[in-house]
């Protein structure tokens, strides 16, 4: 059997190639604005639904909203799989379907928002993306997702950016615990990861601040 090849778009920056080495079952990052987030997760999921053996994998990229997901992540979704064969989007449904014609089964993968997340329960998930997880339901998490992993031992990466001590607060503290080996935490500030110019985030907060 002739192996697949790819050509990807995606040249992740050092910092992104750094994180999706270090990722682990469950991650909790906290990443500043222009990062690449959105970026970094939809290239994680498209990686690994396209290699994993398991049968028919299934994957969900949540934002706070259904639209705030569509307007965040579904065209640069579409840029990402560009290439893939076999590839199928559902707009109204904001879902793909790649058929993995070498192991006679398909990946699919859901955008959806928080504010739906019920829609979610019964179906089984391989890996789930919550961005800005902080601005969703605390009880999201334990009563509906993490069931979604148990039977495939999916993943989930939680992105946001602070809001305060709240439930992304106390998720990234339990993430930090070395009893909790398969937590995996991480911080990038924008004062140190130098992708946003000194000069730029100067600026930014004479403009917020008024000083």
């Amino acid at each position: 059997m002739s192996k697949l090849v790819i050509e990807s778009k995606y040249y992740p920056r050092p910092l992104q190639a750094e994180l999706h080495k270090k990722l682990n079952r469950f991650n909790v990052l906290v990443l500043h604005r222009r990062f690449g987030k959105t970026v970094f997760a939809i290239n994680e999921i498209k990686d690994q639904g396209l290699k994993l053996q398991k049968f028919n994998p299934q994957y969900a990229y949540i934002a706070p909203t259904f639209s705030a997901a569509k307007r965040i992540a579904w065209d640069t979704l579409k840029t990402f799989f560009e290439g893939i064969p076999d590839v199928t989007y559902n707009e109204s449904e904001l879902t793909v379907t790649i058929k993995r014609s070498w192991l006679n089964d398909r990946v699919k993968i859901w955008l959806t928002g928080a504010e739906n997340y019920d829609a979610l329960r019964g179906i089984y998930l391989d890996g789930v993306v919550l961005d800005e997880y902080a601005m969703m339901s605390p009880s999201l998490w334990g009563t509906v997702i993490r069931p979604t992993l148990s039977d495939r031992q999916g993943w989930a990466i939680f992105i946001s950016t602070p809001k305060g001590t709240n439930h992304f607060y106390s998720l990234y503290k339990q993430a930090q615990d070395p009893e909790n080996h398969d937590w995996f935490s991480a911080l990038y500030k924008a004062s140190e990861t130098e992708i946003i110019p000194r000069n730029e985030l100067d600026a930014a907060s004479v403009f917020v601040t008024g000083k």
